[in-house]
């Protein structure tokens, strides 16, 4: 039997009607989504602030200063096509195609029942065991406190994402495989504040701010091969892995800091704030991780992996908020 971790995922919430807003947002609590409310006018801001998402819940009647509520679809689908829309229907108007093509899912007031299965479907359509997910987070705080001994490691609550945006301008990418899964990890952070923890101190001694931004690049490289060690020590196992080589295409665009490894299904997505226990009114380095299981992965051969495997050693508390 799979112990799944329910993870979490952030969703943008457009609805007007004071009665649907509280039903959603019990909703949303319920089945683990966090809820961002946001008015017809805030709903592209919120976009660019928030490259994290997982899907936006828009009701087809919220009032719009310009345009309509199908209409900020279609423009949200066209800035986040990734980000899966579903539409409460209060009207009997036929959608167009376009409408149809931005819109994922319909469903009608007071049949939660629907909406709940195509989020299931579209948001929350992988799988990840608990351990496994518990497991990349310890081995990242220890890859982290490591590198950066001075500093503060602590790791937020895991969730998934559908947005295929880059957080900050400095990112790495490296290959894991496994006999249960093919894919990439992502370690990604902002540059300036990558220098300025370093600036307060966070890494070893003469390890200062001055660095160049192909130093601090290299920083972020290191991090990223000691969490592949990590990782290649607990979940590699020293036999021959799967023959399958299928690759696909991973397009990166600097101008629009959008990435996409050819799939669809959701990414794990883990978030992790490097702080200085001597000054907590300073803004913490925020370093962005994401598993992205893009050619491969199986839950049950996770398992089946996972009940032979020789068990690691302690690795460290970590804390989870």
């Amino acid at each position: 039997m799979i112990n799944s971790t329910l993870l979490e995922a952030k969703v943008l919430l457009l609805e007007h009607d004071p009665e649907q807003y509280q039903v959603l947002t019990d909703f949303c609590q319920e089945i683990g989504l966090i809820a961002l409310p946001r008015s017809a006018s805030d709903a592209l801001a919120t976009l660019g602030k928030h490259k994290d998402l997982g899907g936006v819940l828009l009701a087809d009647n919220l009032p719009c200063d310009q345009g309509d509520a199908l209409q900020l679809a279609c423009a949200i689908h066209k800035l986040r096509p990734e980000l899966p829309i579903f539409l409460r229907r209060s009207s009997e108007r036929e959608l167009s195609a376009a409408e149809q093509l931005a819109v994922c899912q319909n469903w009608n007031t007071g049949d939660t029942d629907t909406l709940r299965a195509a989020i299931d479907h579209a948001i929350f359509s992988l799988s990840y065991p608990r351990s496994l997910v518990q497991g990349i987070a310890e081995l990242t705080c220890s890859s982290l406190v490591a590198m950066f001994p001075n500093a503060q490691v602590v790791a937020e609550s895991p969730y998934v994402v559908h947005d295929r945006i880059i957080h900050g301008e400095v990112s790495t990418l490296i290959p894991i495989e496994s006999t249960w899964c093919r894919g990439y990890m992502m370690l990604q952070t902002e540059e300036n504040a990558l220098r300025q923890g370093l600036i307060q101190g966070f890494s070893y001694e003469g390890v200062g701010g001055d660095l160049n931004f192909r130093e601090l690049n290299n920083m972020l490289g290191e991090t990223t091969n000691l969490i592949w060690g990590a990782f290649k020590n607990r979940y590699i196992p020293p036999q021959e892995l799967s023959k399958q080589q299928t690759q696909v295409p991973i397009v990166i665009n600097h101008q629009h800091k959008y990435i996409s490894f050819g799939s669809q299904d959701p990414q794990l997505c883990l978030r992790y704030q490097l702080s200085d226990p001597a000054r907590p009114g300073m803004p913490p380095l925020v370093i962005v991780q994401r598993v992205i299981f893009n050619l491969h992965w199986s839950p049950e051969e996770f398992a089946d992996f996972e009940a032979h495997a020789v068990k690691a050693g302690p690795t460290g508390e970590l804390d989870l908020f």
